[in-house]
């Protein structure tokens, strides 16, 4: 391949937005254990602002001195491999496209794509030792001719989605209750509780009031409450009733998407979120497909009411609750209204110690839990790479908006403000290319906006219009 001499890349060198920058770096070749890959599309993701929130105090990143190594973002990536280094001509050849699994361990140590590791908010990057020679072997998934750039970096924050449909807790305890102890003793043993420590609780009666449960550390460590039955659920239930609680945001549509394409949906969908316009963008994207597959989707904004009537939608309870926003007060809200065997799903990141007060009696006696996941792995990638291209979920889907590499700060500032419904992704090789939102590009890209299907979802067909189009630029 033709390769320059230089090429542009963001470097984050503290905290907050002003402290990034797009600069010009030489392209150095790679050694002998290393790959050179282009990098072809990057999404957003909102735990990229976290990092720009916290700078160096990010626990991916301390002890790091930004100023004078600066962090280099973005691990929703595809690549294509551009030079091979000489001890892995075996392994990999130049024009092999990659998705990037970025929770990387390398000898005990978490080295995440985009913390540690440069990231893909840059046209070109060294892949090394860390990557290809893993703890839990090569990070690099292959990426078959069929799934466009877009849909490939979409797969790892979707197969975070898919993860947490995908857990399995501990069921032997290493806590027990085997009487209903005080609401005190309760609170005072469950903090003893390690990581993916189990909590039995085989109460004779109902706990007197609700406790403080620390949720973060379901969300987090894998702390798992069970009941005497067996209650190991983890997918939505097909036929049921399920409720999606600030789910209009881009990871709450993937929920939305994920749960209305299941071989067996639910057969009614509550999504509750605060703002219309993010809400009218799940009506007008997903709609429809909830039409086709026979579920009631009910949209409701709860800051501006009315109030959804609970108890008319799910006069049973809801078998799904996922909660999508770091609200204490949404879990305490809605765990009330679990049905029999029912799942809450703690979804959004709460700080480890952040504590909820419910009724944790109904794990013992409505046999209901309520589990938390963080990330995803090698399996979960796989799990949606394989789905992705056996055609059962279109990634790309979850897309919004679109932008050239110069965009990526406007791209943070936007995720973190909510200007897109869904998903932003970053192309670091098209010039000239404004942030747009996909409906938008009718007047940005007349050429691509053409080949979107129903004029808001990205295609293959777009996506090659757009490089072409920017080639002819």
């Amino acid at each position: 391949m033709n390769l320059p001499t230089s090429y542009k890349r963001w470097h984050l060198y503290g905290a907050g937005l002003e402290s990034v920058r797009l600069e010009t770096v030489p392209l150095t070749m790679p050694g002998p254990d290393e790959l050179l890959v282009r990098h072809d599309a990057c999404g957003i993701c909102f735990s990229d602002i976290k990092i720009i929130n916290l700078g160096g105090e990010h626990p991916r990143l301390t002890g790091r001195d930004l100023a004078s190594n600066p962090v280099v973002m973005g691990h929703e990536v595809t690549l294509t491999v551009v030079a091979v280094g000489e001890n892995r001509a075996a392994q990999f050849a130049i024009g092999d496209r990659f998705i990037v699994q970025a929770d990387v361990y390398y000898r005990g140590t978490n080295l995440a794509y985009g913390y540690a590791i440069t990231g893909g908010m840059s046209q070109y990057g060294l892949i090394g030792s860390e990557l290809l020679d893993g703890d839990e072997g090569c990070y690099l998934l292959p990426l078959d001719a069929t799934s466009n750039d877009a849909e490939g970096a979409l797969v790892e924050p979707w197969a975070c989605v898919e993860a947490s449909y995908r857990w399995v807790h501990g069921t032997e305890p290493t806590l027990r209750f085997d009487t209903t102890p005080t609401p005190e003793e309760f609170e005072a043993q469950v903090k003893t509780l390690t990581k993916n420590g189990v909590a039995l609780l085989n109460f004779d009666k109902p706990l007197t009031r609700p406790v403080a449960v620390d949720v973060g550390r379901v969300h987090y460590d894998g702390h798992a409450y069970i009941g005497p039955r067996s209650n190991t659920r983890n997918e939505i239930l097909g036929g049921g009733t399920s409720w999606f609680i600030g789910a209009a945001g881009p990871m709450g549509m993937m929920h939305a998407q994920r749960a209305l394409a299941l071989p067996e949906p639910p057969r009614r969908l509550l999504i509750t979120d605060r703002h219309d316009a993010r809400l009218q963008a799940v009506a007008d994207r997903f709609g429809p497909l909830a039409k086709e597959r026979g579920v009631e989707l009910i949209l409701c904004n709860v800051r501006t009411g009315p109030a959804p009537d609970l108890k008319a939608i799910a006069p049973n309870g809801f078998d799904d609750i996922v909660v999508m926003v770091p609200s204490i007060e949404a879990i305490e809200q809605s765990f009330p209204y679990l049905a029999e065997n029912g799942v809450l799903n703690v979804f959004a990141g709460l700080a480890r110690g952040m504590t909820a007060n419910i009724d944790i009696s109904d794990i013992c006696f409505k046999n209901v839990r309520i589990v938390g996941t963080s990330g995803s792995s090698i399996a979960d990638m796989y799990a949606v790479k394989e789905k992705l291209e056996a055609g059962t979920l279109a990634t790309g889907d979850s897309l919004a908006a679109i932008g050239g590499l110069e965009t990526f700060a406007e791209g943070l500032a936007a995720v973190k403000n909510s200007r897109f419904a869904g998903k932003t992704v970053i192309y670091p090789h098209i010039e000239n290319l404004p942030l747009t939102a996909l409906p938008d590009l009718k007047s940005v890209r007349p050429i691509v906006y053409e080949k979107l299907r129903d004029g808001q979802f990205w295609t293959d067909e777009a996506e090659a219009a757009l490089t072409a189009d920017s080639s002819a630029g």
